[in-house]
């Protein structure tokens, strides 16, 4: 990991000098190229580092990281290495309560579906890490899509996929609770009917009919 703690200067100063720049040439425009050499100028600069393909900046403790995860494919190795069985879903609960995961109001704008021409708006959460979880260096929050769309997407890094593997790895000798379907499979193979399995298992009537009828499908 690379440290950078250099403060960014501000960007009007920056503007400034660049418009006066552009006034001694005589109000000429910047080439493309000449725009890529000063965006490369100013990023070195500000002290802000200039990333390579699979660097993550880390805004707080001003570190480059690399080998960060979506939550998804985070938990994809957690359940080859360790047999961890989870969900997205249930993971960003137990983080916010870690103080390490917020949920933020996100939008973009979309095609009406019966007026292509005209658009809406789409809303959705995100789960964004909070400065907790990036200050200790475990989740770190990116930001894609057009300016207007304003998606963010949170990566965990090396060290938050070991702690995520703390977390989430059941305690030696835990006992992991049958899945309803696999519990409707069991009793129906013993020739139990429907009507004895909701009295057993204690299940509704509604999800004792879903699962023996997926099962029925198979």
């Amino acid at each position: 990991m690379t440290m950078h703690t250099n403060p960014t200067p501000g960007l009007k100063g920056w503007v400034k000098q660049h418009k006066s720049a552009a006034i001694a040439r005589g109000g000429r425009s910047l080439t493309a190229a000449e725009v890529i050499a000063e965006s490369v100028r100013y990023k070195a600069e500000s002290g802000r580092p200039i990333l390579a393909r699979g660097e993550i900046f880390n805004p707080i403790t001003g570190e480059i990281v690399t080998g960060c995860l979506s939550l998804s494919n985070a938990l994809d190795v957690l359940r080859e290495r360790y047999g961890i069985d989870t969900t997205v879903r249930k993971l960003i609960p137990k983080l916010e309560r870690k103080g390490l995961l917020e949920r933020r109001l996100a939008w973009r704008m979309v095609p009406m579906v019966t007026d292509t021409t005209a658009r809406k708006p789409e809303y959705r959460h995100d789960a964004v890490a909070t400065t907790a979880a990036m200050g200790a260096g475990l989740l770190i929050p990116i930001h894609y899509g057009r300016k207007e769309e304003k998606w963010v997407r949170t990566l965990v890094t090396p060290d938050g996929l070991e702690f995520l593997a703390r977390l989430l790895k059941a305690p030696a000798g835990a006992v992991k609770k049958p899945k309803a379907r696999d519990t409707v499979w069991a009793l129906l193979s013993e020739g139990r009917t429907q009507a004895e399995i909701v009295q057993l298992s204690g299940m509704s009537k509604q999800a004792v009919w879903y699962h023996a009828r997926s099962i029925s499908n198979l």
